[in-house]
């Protein structure tokens, strides 16, 4: 299962969970622009890699700055996600190995283990 999906699942059953099932369609609140940056708090432990070879974005949206190319395979931590201006799912976290952070799309990383929580 793809982790956007697993994510979509965790949303809705956490907004079942607190009562809010009338909104479990709407989305969070998006950015003014694209390349705004959120603010990230690594308050997750999941983890996964690349699935091809990838640019590590400066914000959540693919005509962002890059930070650095980085290679498939290469080991991804997790630490937190947003909904971008486009409501796509995209993650922030370090290159194992490396001080190197950035943005990555969810699409583009696989799910290994443990968690993932909003920025």
């Amino acid at each position: 299962m793809k982790l956007k999906n697993r994510l979509s699942a965790l949303a809705a059953t956490t907004a079942l969970l607190a009562g809010l099932g009338g909104t479990v369609g709407a989305t969070t609140a998006q950015a003014a622009s694209p390349c705004d940056r959120p603010s990230v708090t690594n308050n997750s432990s999941g983890y996964g890699y690349f699935l091809g070879d990838y640019r590590l974005k400066t914000a959540p949206a693919a005509e962002c700055g890059t930070v650095v190319t980085v290679a498939s395979g290469s080991k991804f931590y997790m630490w937190c996600y947003v909904t971008n201006y486009y409501g796509n799912l995209w993650i922030y976290g370090r290159v194992e190995g490396t001080e190197v952070k950035g943005w990555e799309s969810g699409d583009n990383v696989s799910w290994v283990s443990g968690s993932l929580n909003h920025c």
